[in-house]
């Protein structure tokens, strides 16, 4: 295994234990287990229960891993289950909505508009001086003296 998921298991396995017991027994035994046993043992992050997890640098993919916990654990009900899956959808749809504006295939092959092209063909190009070496004025030299072509 990778050394950045080692250290996703030990940061959910850090945010887990601010938890307290109370969320780690409503996971199964198994899988509070095998995030133990997977975390890195060199990267143990301790967490601030006063400061929020985005404050705290934790990985997104710790962060969705434990969100992902609360809609399959932690959830008392039926409803609150909704309205998670309700917020889990309507951040995919932000997600998706920015990838496209940002990377639109039907603007992909669309040509510049005339104000980019001019821009990027009047950009200043700074010219190379060129100078012969010394060996290449040597050389003419000789050939000069010797009156070869």
């Amino acid at each position: 295994m990778d050394i950045k998921t080692k250290e996703i298991y030990s940061e959910v396995y850090g945010i887990l234990n601010m938890l307290g017991n109370n969320y780690i027994m409503k996971l199964p035994s198994s899988l509070y287990k095998m995030i133990e046993e997977e975390k890195s043992n060199e990267y143990n992050p301790k967490y601030d229960s006063e400061v929020s997890l985005e404050e705290q640098n934790i990985r997104r993919e710790s962060i969705s891993m434990i969100a992902l916990f609360h809609l399959n654990y932690w959830c008392c009900s039926n409803e609150e289950k909704e309205n998670l899956r309700t917020i889990f959808k309507d951040n995919e749809t932000k997600y998706q909505t920015e990838l496209r504006r940002k990377y639109n295939p039907d603007n992909l092959f669309k040509r510049q508009s005339s104000e980019q092209k001019e821009s990027s063909i009047t950009k200043e190009v700074a010219m190379v001086e060129y100078k012969e070496s010394i060996l290449k004025k040597f050389s003419n030299k000789i050939k000069n003296i010797l009156h070869l072509s």
